[in-house]
């Protein structure tokens, strides 16, 4: 839905395609960790008589400092997202859901493509 509502704006393929990828990026770094560290823990479960007290180590510390960064980055984010509310909320009236023309009627054909229409006058 995104990708359909962005093909309307004014915003540049290549902007798009950089913010898509650095947006992307942080999931999946995370994403491989853990698949990298449940093949790891896998490994360890498989030879329970060869593991080392290092090695239990290393995979505790391994998830505490993910789950550290986790709360930070998560803490970091919200902070960002509140600052920038409070920055837009001053901005009465720019986009408002009254703006936006949905009809809503019951006989909704799906194989139709969604048309979201902004009515340019109010938004002056």
């Amino acid at each position: 839905m995104l990708n359909y509502l962005l093909s309307v704006t004014p915003v540049n393929v290549g902007d798009y395609v950089l913010a898509s990828w650095l947006g992307m990026m942080p999931t999946t770094f995370a994403l491989v960790y853990v698949g990298t560290t449940l093949k790891d823990l896998s490994d360890v479960t498989d030879g329970w008589n060869g593991v080392s007290t290092t090695h239990w180590v290393f995979i505790a510390l391994g998830f505490g400092i993910s789950v550290i960064l986790m709360a930070c980055i998560t803490k970091v984010a919200k902070a960002s997202l509140d600052k920038a509310v409070a920055e837009n909320a001053e901005i009465e009236g720019i986009l408002s859901p009254s703006m936006l023309s949905i009809g809503a009627d019951s006989s909704l054909d799906l194989r139709k493509p969604l048309i979201v229409r902004i009515d340019s006058d109010r938004l002056r």
